[in-house]
């Protein structure tokens, strides 16, 4: 079964990864269902006395549906289309460096993915096209009140369950199928990385369904993709995702405004009381440094020889005889003494 497709195109790789993407969606949230009400009628019985829940059935349903549709397909792709399934998904070991490099990064990006944000949610639509805007609006609050859910129980508990659960599980699954899986079969059609990348990140961007979170995400999707990029390994995007989302779930807990909340941000609340200057300059400030750092990691990457793994194993069944060695009845004779029975008799 390993390898099955991987001399089929590109389209039909693509549309094993799609199956296989709409089948965990549809499978998650009937899982995600059926055990968040088995939680509930646990949790509920008069036999366990449990009045506080260590875990909602909301993040069981969020758990389920990142690992059925995100994390499960990448890895039956990955199996089913390439010989090396680790290097199709780019598995490989990173330099601790490398992975340590990714918090500044990270935190100098806050201000952009923050002011971005908030001019995102800004964009308004032409008249025309108000029921396009309604419906994206009507989306939008369903998606914030998922959020809101998630992050509604205060406590370390619920913190840790928020950080395992948006964080962590975020970061390897929506890694896996973005930067692993769905770059890996763009990349065979389309030979320009960077192209490639940004296609990526704007799917990456696209799949969470909201409109007024899109430029900020798309961002962020590239700096995913770069990362593995420069690093060749799927654990620094991993590593920077769920820093992202960890720092985001720590801010909100200490009551900080962020874009997972209605409040404004940092530079938003200074675009509100008209300090463009103030909001600008934190902006440039932060995506300066992050250039900075950025750059530094590619030079060390580049310095350090991290090279990307190539799969330059044939397939079995294409496989030609390469072995140069000649067989032993067709060798000439190379021995300069010719042969007793060619040469011809003298006198």
């Amino acid at each position: 079964m390993k390898g099955i497709f991987a001399n089929r195109s590109v389209l039909f790789q693509a549309g094993i990864l799609s199956y296989l993407f709409l089948t965990g969606l549809v499978v998650g949230a009937i899982s995600g269902e059926i055990f968040g009400d088995l939680f509930i009628t646990i949790t509920n019985s008069p036999f366990t006395g449990v009045t506080y829940r260590l875990f909602y059935p909301i993040h069981i349903s969020q758990f389920l549906s990142c690992v059925l549709s995100f994390l499960l397909p990448a890895i039956l792709t990955a199996y089913l289309c390439n010989i090396h399934p680790k290097n199709f998904l780019h598995i490989h070991k990173i330099n601790v460096r490398v992975l340590i490099s990714m918090l500044p990064m990270v935190i100098f990006l806050l201000p952009t993915v923050e002011l971005t944000s908030y001019l995102n949610s800004k964009i308004q639509l032409p008249d025309f096209m108000s029921p396009i805007e309604n419906l994206m609006r009507e989306t939008e609050d369903k998606l914030t009140q998922i959020t809101n859910s998630l992050l509604s129980e205060k406590g370390a508990i619920p913190f840790i369950v928020n950080i395992i659960v948006i964080a962590v599980m975020a970061g390897i699954t929506e890694e896996f199928m973005f930067r692993g899986a769905i770059l890996s079969i763009v990349r065979k059609r389309i030979k320009n990385t960077h192209v490639a990348i940004w296609i990526v990140a704007t799917l990456f961007s696209a799949i969470h369904f909201q409109f007024y979170g899109f430029i900020p995400r798309l961002f962020l999707g590239a700096f995913f993709g770069y990362l593995l990029y420069w690093s060749k390994s799927i654990w620094a995007p991993v590593f920077a995702h769920f820093l992202h989302n960890a720092i985001t779930v720590m801010a909100h807990y200490a009551e900080l405004p962020t874009e997972f909340t209605d409040e404004a941000t940092l530079t938003g609340k200074n675009i509100d009381n008209g300090d463009w200057i103030t909001a600008i300059f934190i902006t440039a400030a932060g995506l300066f440094l992050f250039v900075l750092c950025a750059r530094l990691m590619r030079k060390y990457c580049l310095q350090n020889k991290i090279t990307p793994h190539e799969d330059n194993t044939p397939n079995k069944d294409d496989t030609s005889r390469e072995d140069n060695t000649p067989n032993k009845d067709d060798a000439p004779n190379e021995n300069n003494m010719p042969n007793k029975d060619d040469t011809p008799h003298e006198k």
